[in-house]
């Protein structure tokens, strides 16, 4: 599952699927805030999203380090849904008066910049994408310096990175509700891609069982307290524990149910599912009171109907814009001019700077 036939690093369907739990685990850490005085806040999954990111990207710049083909993947990867649904949450407003959270401006400089994640007040779960964006030459530089260096230089980078986490002006940099507290969390991903893998090998079958397990407890255990610098970071380490143990010790069964059909599923649509599930819970919230309900039971219950209103509104959201416009990348990577080598020698000189063709990031 690691490595294609051609001898590029391969698909690894299990992380997608950690993803996909990621995402609705998000709808249960926001429903606990509507009903209790908490500190909850979904910070945790959105961490392992960071983790996921950095490991992933890495493994693809392996693939092709181009940037201009790793650029033109995260364009046409993020913005198209992002996009599209800031521009039904605008058309929401307009129309009937429709927020998420708190309302944000919907002037059209406002909405240009939500749409392409430079703010995020439209909808407030989209400054995990800001971040994200912020991060992309992040990755691209700690890739590049991996493969000239080695690991030393990132390592005093998650350092450095760490220790900014506590200064409040760093953490608040890029505006809004976006936290720059877990930014180390990508270069830790991609450090899991370049040495993990004979980390991993190293584990004996019984000390990678318990260490899945002190991750998952871990990472639950953080996920419920107050997000300070310390609990980002120890959430850092159980989700890059478990992007480890799941990438490269397919034989623990703990992680069968990531095989599963319907985990699966949510892996798929898990980008559009994490950006549309406000909408979900705000349905919810109008089509059931729960209020009358123990505690638990009003979380449980919402948090099973939000997921259920979300999920035909991603699925729609992925098959119809996300897969499209992926497509469309790919088909802009096959019309890149052919490396010089196959080009008729008085057209050689001439075509001699042109980029070479190059296969998509996956």
């Amino acid at each position: 599952m690691s490595t294609s036939k051609t001898g590029k690093l391969g698909f690894l369907p299990r992380l997608e699927s950690l993803r996909g739990i990621a995402a609705v685990s998000v709808v249960g850490y926001h429903m606990t805030s509507q009903f209790t005085d908490t500190y909850v806040t979904g910070m945790a999954p959105v961490v392992m999203f960071f983790v996921l990111s950095g490991f992933v990207l890495a493994r693809s710049l392996q693939n092709n380090p181009n940037p201009i083909t790793f650029l033109r993947h995260r364009l046409f990867r993020l913005f198209p849904a992002a996009i599209a649904v800031v521009a039904l949450l605008t058309l929401l407003h307009h129309q009937y008066g429709f927020y998420v959270g708190y309302e944000g401006k919907f002037d059209p400089l406002n909405v240009v910049l939500n749409a392409i994640m430079v703010r995020h007040d439209i909808n407030g779960v989209m400054w995990s994408m800001t971040v994200e964006c912020f991060a992309t030459p992040v990755i691209l530089l700690s890739v590049w310096i991996f493969q000239r260096f080695g690991p030393q230089p990132l390592m005093v980078s998650i350092a450095v990175l760490f220790g900014l986490s506590f200064w409040g002006a760093y953490v608040h940099l890029l505006g809004g509700i976006s936290n720059l507290a877990p930014l180390y969390a990508f270069v830790a991903g991609i450090l899991l891609q370049m040495q993990g893998e004979r980390t991993a090998e190293r584990l004996r079958t019984a000390a990678a069982w318990i260490l899945s397990i002190a991750a998952i407890a871990l990472f639950c255990f953080c996920g419920s307290q107050k997000q300070t610098a310390p609990i980002i970071a120890l959430e850092t380490l159980s989700s890059s524990l478990l992007v480890l143990l799941v990438a490269f010790r397919s034989s623990i069964g703990l992680f069968a149910v990531l095989d599963l059909r319907p985990v699966r599923f949510y892996g798929r649509i898990s980008y559009s599912f994490y950006l549309l599930h406000p909408i979900g819970m705000w349905l919810a919230a109008r089509l059931l009171d729960a209020r009358g309900l123990p505690v638990l039971l009003a979380i449980s219950v919402m948090t099973i109907v939000a997921v259920a209103l979300t999920t035909p509104m991603a699925w729609l959201s992925w098959r119809y814009i996300e897969k499209p416009f992926i497509a469309l990348g790919r088909r802009l990577a096959t019309k890149q001019p052919s490396p010089a080598s196959a080009i008729e020698p008085r057209q050689q000189q001439l075509l001699s700077l042109a980029p070479t063709s190059g296969k998509d990031l996956e």
